[in-house]
C-alpha cells in the first residue's frame, strides 16, 4: 500500500521515494538487524555520561559567565555580551564542519569516536582558564581574553558533541528505544545538573564568595577535571558498540562544496527545520534568561546562597521526574505533542513567580516558596521536550536517508547543539545588552555604592526579562512546532522501506 507524506510536510511519497541524489552517497549493507537489538543497561550508561559535557558546561556558563565577567572582572554587560554572542559565530560554522566530517570520516573506530577522543585535553585546558583571568586584566585585554579563550572552549565542545549526539541516533532504529537513548542522556544532565550546583554554590562559592576573583579558578579547574573524565569515560565505553553504527560512504573526502552542499541538502528537509528553528528559539530565550538568573536571584529576589543552591537542586530533581513522565507518555502520545506538554510547563515556570510578585499576589516573603514549585515544573517540562525532541531529530535522520539516499546525524545533531551552545552565546550577548539597557550596574567592589543603590524600575525590568520576556520566546517555539509532520505510523513506513532498499542493494 502506498502512504504519502500530507502536502505540507513534503511533496516526496513515502514508500516510493525519488533516487538518491548521488549513489556514492547510498549506505552500506545494512546492519539494522544489530541495530534492533535491546541495549544494555551498561552501554546505556557509559554512553549517557557524555551529556555531561554539554550540561555542565552549560550550567555552569549560564549560571556564573555573564556575573564572573561582569560583577567579579568588571567588564560592561554589553562588552561581555558581545563576547559572548560572538562564539554563535565559530559554532555556526564549527558545528556543521564537524558533523559533516564524521558524517564522511573512515577509520577502524568508526566516524564518531576520534573527534570524540581529541576533544579530551582541549575541553580540560579551555575551560579552567576560562574562569581564570589574569589579575590586573581588563578593557580590551579582559575582552580579548575572554573571546579567545571562550572559541577555543566552544571548537573543543563541538569535536566532542557533535559526533557523540550523532553515535546516540545510531545506537538503534527502534522507534520507542530512541527515547529510552535520550533519556539515558537527561538522567546524567540530572546528575550534571545537582553536581554542579552543589559544588558551585555549597562548596566554591558560599556566600559572598561569588564576588571574589580567587573562588573561581578552583571550581573552573575542578570542572575541567570532570568533564575529560566523562569524555573518556563516554568514548572508550562506547567502542564496543561500533558495530551497531552506520559506515561513512566510500571514496568521500571532505571539502567546503561538498559541506554546503549537504547543508543545503538538511535544509531540504522540513522536518529538520520543524525542529531547528524551535530549539534556536527555545535554547536562546533560555540563555538569556539563565544569564540573569544569578542577577535576579540576588537583586530582584534577594535570595542568599543557600537558597540559591536549593533551587539548583530542585529544577534537576523536577528533571528527573520528567524523564518517568516521558517514558510514561511514549506509548500514548505522539512525541511532537509531549514536547509542546514539556514547553507549557516550561513557560509556566518561567513566567509564574515574576507575574504573581509583580501583580501583588504573593509577597517578597514567599518568592522562595513560588520559585520552589516553578523550577521543579520548568525541570518537568525541560526533560519532557529534551527527549521528544531528540528523539524526533533521530526520526528526521531516517526521513533524510529515505528522501536523499544519506546518513546525515552529524548535521542534524549539529543542529542541536548549535542551538544549545545559543543559550550560552547569543543568550548571554541578549542578556547583557539587557542589563545595560535597563540601567543595571557593573564593576564589582569599584561599583559596589551603585549596586546597594539600584532603582526600583531597574529590579522590576530585571524580573519581567528573566521570566515572562522568556515565556513569550517559549510561547514562540511552541507555535513552530506545530509544523512538524512526522508521525510514528510515518517513521514505521519510512524503516519498513529501507530495510528494503537496502537489501535489495546489497543483493545487487
Amino acid at each position: 500500500m502506498s502512504v504519502s507524506v500530507p502536502a505540507s510536510h513534503s511533496p516526496a511519497p513515502i514508500i516510493e521515494p525519488r533516487p538518491p541524489l548521488d549513489a556514492a552517497l547510498a549506505p552500506p549493507a545494512d546492519n539494522h538487524a544489530v541495530r534492533s537489538g535491546k541495549l544494555g543497561l551498561a552501554a546505556l550508561g557509559v554512553y549517557g555520561s557524555g551529556a555531561l559535557i554539554e550540561n555542565i558546561t552549560t550550567t555552569v556558563l549560564g549560571a556564573l559567565l555573564l556575573y564572573y565577567l561582569t560583577i567579579v572582572c568588571g567588564l560592561s554587560g554589553a562588552a561581555a555580551g558581545i563576547a559572548l554572542g560572538l562564539t554563535l559565530v565559530v559554532d555556526s560554522v564549527i558545528d556543521p564542519v564537524v558533523g559533516s566530517l564524521s558524517d564522511n570520516s573512515r577509520s577502524r573506530h568508526g566516524r564518531r569516536h576520534p573527534f570524540m577522543l581529541a576533544s579530551v585535553i582541549p575541553l580540560l585546558v579551555t575551560f579552567g582558564l576560562l574562569f581564570s583571568v589574569p589579575r590586573g586584566l581588563g578593557g580590551w585585554a579582559l575582552f580579548g581574553y575572554a573571546l579567545v579563550v571562550l572559541f577555543s572552549l566552544r571548537v573543543a565542545i563541538s569535536l566532542f558533541y557533535v559526533p557523540y549526539m550523532a553515535l546516540g541516533a545510531e545506537l538503534t532504529d527502534d522507534y520507542a528505544e530512541r527515547s529510552t537513548v535520550v533519556a539515558g542522556r537527561v538522567l546524567f544532565t540530572v546528575v550534571g545538573g545537582i553536581t554542579a550546583t552543589v559544588l558551585m554554590w555549597g562548596v566554591f562559592l558560599p556566600g559572598k564568595a561569588r564576588d571574589h576573583a580567587a573562588a573561581y579558578p578552583p571550581l573552573a579547574w575542578t570542572f575541567a577535571g570532570i568533564l575529560a573524565a566523562c569524555a573518556l569515560l563516554s568514548t572508550l565505553g562506547t567502542l564496543r558498540a561500533r558495530n551497531r553504527l552506520h559506515a561513512a560512504p566510500a571514496g568521500r573526502s571532505f571539502g567546503l562544496g561538498q559541506l554546503l552542499g549537504e547543508v543545503v541538502e538538511v535544509l531540504r528537509n522540513r522536518s529538520f527545520l520543524s525542529l531547528f528553528f524551535p530549539c534556536l528559539i527555545l535554547f536562546t530565550a533560555l540563555g538569556a534568561a539563565g544569564a540573569l538568573t544569578l542577577h535576579a536571584n540576588a537583586f530582584f529576589w534577594k535570595l542568599n546562597s543557600g537558597q540559591m543552591e536549593l533551587l539548583g537542586v530542585l529544577l534537576p530533581v523536577g528533571a528527573f521526574g520528567g524523564i518517568f513522565l516521558a517514558s510514561g507518555l511514549a506509548g500514548v502520545m505522539e512525541k511532537r505533542t509531549a514536547a509542546m506538554l514539556g514547553l507549557v510547563m516550561l513557560g509556566l515556570g518561567q513566567a509564574g513567580p515574576v507575574t504573581l510578585r509583580l501583580s501583588g499576589l504573593i509577597p517578597a516573603s514567599s518568592g522562595i516558596w513560588a520559585l520552589c514549585v516553578a523550577v521543579i515544573i520548568a525541570g518537568f517540562g525541560a526533560s519532557l521536550s529534551t527527549i521528544a525532541f531528540q528523539s524526533m531529530m533521530a526520526d528526521a535522520t531516517d526521513e533524510h536517508e529515505h528522501l536523499f539516499g544519506a546518513r546525515r546525524e552529524g548535521l542534524y545533531f549539529a543542529g542541536i547543539t548549535l542551538s544549545a551552545k545559543a543559550s550560552s552565546g547569543l543568550g548571554a550577548f541578549v542578556g547583557g545588552v539587557t542589563l545595560d539597557l535597563i540601567g543595571f550596574p557593573h564593576g564589582g567592589i569599584g561599583n559596589a555604592a551603585a549596586l546597594a543603590h539600584i532603582p526600583a524600575t531597574t529590579i522590576r525590568n530585571l524580573g519581567i526579562a528573566y521570566g515572562p520576556g522568556a515565556a513569550i520566546f517559549t510561547a514562540v517555539a511552541i507555535a513552530v512546532l506545530l509544523t512538524y509532520k512526522l508521525s510514528k505510523a510515518d517513521v514505521a513506513r519510512i524503516q519498513t522501506d529501507l530495510v528494503s532498499r537496502r537489501a535489495a542493494k546489497t543483493a545487487d
